[in-house]
């Protein structure tokens, strides 16, 4: 069993939008459609000369590169702010304890909160991915991050261990 205190941070919950933002294969139809009309512009200019189609696949690829910045560095920040404005608790230090079973999530409240202990057995969580630098665990509509940072280094090993040897345990890059 583990025990530490840990305190998310803004910059987990941008981390987590991005891997939200990676794994969603609707966008990436979009931008392979969007390849489809720039390689048809440029397959009619080739083939006969036809330079307004070359300007409607111009337009695309910048629609494209656009969208792409709008949805990587700004619409994560806007959405975490948005999360955090609505309910401050997620900034909170949390006491975590890991074991083989379940882990248990107790925030540690400012003056004249309440308190939540919340225990989270493995086999409610639909799945649990791995990072490089984060452990997410999907339980319900809900998401609980931890950052491996945080994860005191003598008990990090034994954390993968015990995560990384559950059914519904996913390594992503």
């Amino acid at each position: 069993m583990v025990h530490f205190t840990y305190t998310p941070c803004f910059d987990d919950y941008i981390s987590f939008e991005k891997f939200k933002f990676k794994r969603n294969r609707s966008l990436l139809f979009t931008y392979i459609i969007c390849v489809f009309f720039i390689a048809m512009g440029i397959y009619d200019v080739i083939v006969s000369k036809d330079y307004q189609m070359l300007i409607f696949a111009a337009a695309m690829a910048l629609i494209d590169v656009l969208t792409a910045v709008y949805e990587i560095k700004i619409l994560p920040k806007k959405r975490v702010k948005r999360i955090l404005a609505a309910d401050s608790n997620y900034l909170t230090a949390n006491e975590i304890t890991i074991d083989d079973k379940a882990i248990e999530i107790k925030n540690i409240p400012n003056e004249n909160q309440a308190g939540i202990v919340a225990v989270y057995p493995y086999s409610v969580m639909s799945v649990i991915y791995e990072t490089t630098d984060y452990f997410y665990f999907f339980i319900g509509t809900e998401v609980k991050i931890l950052a491996k940072k945080n994860i005191p280094q003598e008990s990090a090993q034994y954390v993968k261990k015990i995560i990384s040897s559950k059914r519904n345990y996913i390594y992503s890059k």
